[in-house]
């Protein structure tokens, strides 16, 4: 059953890739997104949460392109549990600076988890609510005071946002997401022009592949990934990333690197103590774009709380 399961997922992740490569389209810069989403799934993909059966609160700050004017800065809050055993449900709010736009982000997630004889599987809805807005752009003498999207933009709008995805553990060893973040996206009042907006009709995705080994007599774990992604503002990527850990995580590292348009090199470390776990990770560009600025940085603490405490308390 173990193997036709995984045969299963597998298929469905192949035939995810097939499908979606038709719907790539080229937009522009990354904004809103972590790369720490291959160890918090759940920054990515609904169908993580409440995966572990515990409670977790997370705080997570991307700062992109260091020292580059107008850099994306990112930052947000998160929580996710599991209830009723099967159920996960979360919450998160996130803002999102990039150049004179801010975004601000507030998201509920939902999942369900199907328990198989080894293996785990959360499929997962959420559905956000983001506030855009232009700022510091009023005084500006080359800006077009009749633009209709900027005075749109100066004054704020509001949009719908739907995520939704699906997560898997075969064996503890075996990983699979598939998720489509920021899917459904739609202005909740129309732009009062006649221009169109054809980002919202994108389609994002990221499909991820793990394998989870550990070497038990020297309490040591290695895990290799992959993830294929083309999420909105950002272009077609694939991140290899290559995680270890020591003495049941007291010490994390990892190498990571990015193809794409820009292809990119990073670093991880990280560490746990207790119910505390701490990554961060910087890279860097390979490629002209490293001259103009000094890498970014990346910084995530979860704080995680074990549902037996919560229920003896």
């Amino acid at each position: 059953m173990n193997k036709k399961l995984l045969k299963y997922l597998l298929g469905i992740g192949l035939t995810s890739i097939v499908l979606i490569g038709s719907f790539q389209i080229s937009v522009a810069q990354e904004a809103g997104y972590f790369d720490h989403h291959y160890l918090q799934p759940v920054l990515i993909n609904p169908g993580a949460t409440g995966f572990n059966g515990d409670h977790e609160f997370l705080a997570a700050y991307k700062l992109n392109y260091t020292d580059f004017p107008g850099a994306p800065r990112t930052f947000t809050a998160l929580y996710n549990g599991s209830f009723a055993d099967k159920v996960g449900l979360g919450f998160q709010i996130l803002s999102d600076h990039v150049g004179v736009t801010q975004l601000l982000h507030a998201q509920l997630n939902y999942s369900y988890r199907f328990i198989f004889d080894n293996a785990i599987v959360g499929v997962g809805l959420s559905t956000g609510i983001q506030n855009f807005k232009v700022t510091d752009v009023q005084n500006d003498p080359l800006i077009d005071p009749t633009d209709p999207l900027l005075n749109e933009g100066i004054d704020g709008y509001l949009l719908f946002d739907g995520s939704a995805g699906v997560y898997a553990e075969l064996d503890k060893k075996f990983i699979f997401g598939i998720s489509f973040p920021n899917v459904v996206k739609q202005r909740i009042a129309e732009i009062a022009s006649d221009v169109r907006i054809d980002d919202l009709k994108s389609f994002p995705y990221a499909v991820h592949f793990g394998y989870r080994h550990e070497v038990k007599n020297y309490n040591f774990q290695i895990e290799p990934s992959i993830t294929i992604k083309n999420l909105r503002y950002s272009p077609f990527l694939i991140d290899l990333n290559l995680k270890f850990s020591f003495l049941d995580e007291q010490l994390i590292g990892g190498l990571g690197y990015t193809l794409g348009e820009d292809n990119r090199a990073a670093l991880l470390l990280g560490t746990r103590l207790d119910k505390l776990k701490f990554y961060y990770s910087y890279d860097v560009s390979i490629g002209d774009l490293q001259q103009f600025n000094n890498g970014s940085h990346e910084f995530t603490l979860v704080y995680q709380l074990p549902t037996k405490m919560k229920v003896s308390e």
